[in-house]
């Protein structure tokens, strides 16, 4: 345990500067991106899954599948039960907020409508699942093969409670579930290589196997 004058330059590089340079990337990302996005695509597809959908991206598939692969399914379900409550909140908020400027949201959501929960659920069914099918292994292909089946299921499981908003959130069905599930898929692939960064370097709440 160190003492509170046993400082060392990793202390500063993996406290302060890392985290601000992602806190910095998260704000200017999507200033940055979504009007190149919009010239590549005016259809605004990439930007919907790539920009408007980061926040929703890194609290509900990426933070609990980091940590279901990275300790266990408890830690994985658990993170994404609190995170997908948060996003839910926040989504909830979002078209409150809406309706009272007097903008018409058809993608968002309405108080008590069932896509709300869903999100909830999904984060939560990401993180567990990916933790349990790894089992604590922190062999690449094994994370890999956990987190597309994991993201596969939560994924179709979002669109179905999607599907069953009353806002009418899924109106083509084809189009909906590209943009839920097409994000999971890839943060699927990501996250597997950010936990084998972590394990190599024995940056780990569980004993390397």
């Amino acid at each position: 345990m160190s003492s509170w004058t046993d400082w060392k330059l990793n202390d500063i590089l993996w406290g302060i500067i890392l985290p601000l340079i992602v806190a910095f990337l998260i704000i200017i990302f999507p200033l940055e991106l979504a009007p190149i996005l919009l010239e590549v695509d005016p259809s605004y597809t990439l930007n919907a899954i790539i920009v408007d959908g980061l926040g929703e991206a890194i609290l509900t598939i990426a933070i609990p599948l980091f940590a279901g692969l990275i300790w266990n399914k408890f830690a994985g379900g658990a993170a994404g039960f609190l995170l997908g409550s948060i996003y839910a909140l926040y989504a909830n908020d979002s078209i409150v907020w809406g309706v009272s400027m007097g903008y018409y949201m058809p993608s968002g959501m309405a108080i008590g409508d069932i896509a709300n929960l869903g999100y909830v659920v999904s984060a939560m069914l990401v993180g567990y699942m990916a933790g349990s099918l790894n089992g604590g292994s922190f062999s690449f292909k094994r994370m890999l093969v956990a987190s597309l089946i994991a993201a596969t299921i939560a994924g179709f499981f979002q669109f179905w409670t999607a599907s069953l908003s009353i806002t009418m959130m899924v109106q083509d069905y084809l189009y909906s579930g590209f943009l839920i599930i097409l994000p999971k898929l890839i943060y699927a692939v990501i996250i597997p290589i950010f936990v084998t960064v972590f394990g190599w370097f024995g940056i780990s709440p569980k004993q390397m196997m």
